[in-house]
């Protein structure tokens, strides 16, 4: 995504919506583009789980998801991992014209009811039965865990070399009838097809 572009969007926001988003959104567009995050930014820090939850929250807007408008976008974090609780910090935000709703430590047999899953790479364990259990469903599957998008996720994020980057596995995408925005997937540091 362009600078431009970027400005359009933002602008195209409410001003509720633009004060919340636009700080996550800059950080996250530029450290997609590889701009690196500063030395204190080690591990699973604050700040690496802020961009982390940006990216989740950007994905809530570029891909879309299964619902009516009306519906809010459930996304269920699966096991204790929530980064430093910043999944839940997407609480009530606005994606899609939608309300974002945060459920922690969802059982795998309600995984179905939720448009986004996120399994955190502490409870990267859990990731063959959540692919396993969703199938082909139209739920949209995220992990941080280093091989997600190689063991069925949909979406990886990783941090290298002091950046948070992600994957896409489009395939996966395509078999749970979800479509990923053009932009979005140019900025994929890699697309599997």
């Amino acid at each position: 995504m362009s600078l431009s572009s970027l400005t359009v969007w933002l602008k195209n926001l409410s001003l509720k919506a633009r004060a919340g988003v636009a700080r996550s959104l800059a950080s996250c567009v530029a450290l997609s583009v590889g701009v690196a995050l500063p030395a204190a930014a080690q591990g699973t820090s604050p700040t690496v789980d802020r961009v982390k939850a940006a990216y989740v929250y950007n994905f809530a807007k570029f891909v879309e998801l299964p619902g009516a408008e009306e519906m809010p976008i459930r996304l269920c974090v699966v096991g204790k991992d929530d980064p430093n609780g910043r999944m839940v910090s997407l609480n009530q935000r606005i994606a899609q014209k939608r309300e974002i709703q945060v459920r922690k430590d969802v059982a795998l047999d309600q995984l179905k009811d939720c448009a986004m899953v996120f399994v955190g790479a502490a409870d990267n364990r859990l990731l063959p039965a959540v692919v396993k259990q969703l199938g082909n469903a139209s739920v949209l599957l995220i992990s941080d865990d280093r091989q997600a998008v190689d063991r069925g996720a949909h979406l990886g994020l990783l941090y290298n070399d002091d950046r948070v980057e992600f994957e896409v596995n489009l395939l996966s995408l395509q078999r749970s009838n979800l479509r990923a925005s053009s932009q979005m997937l140019k900025l994929a540091r890699t697309v599997v097809r």
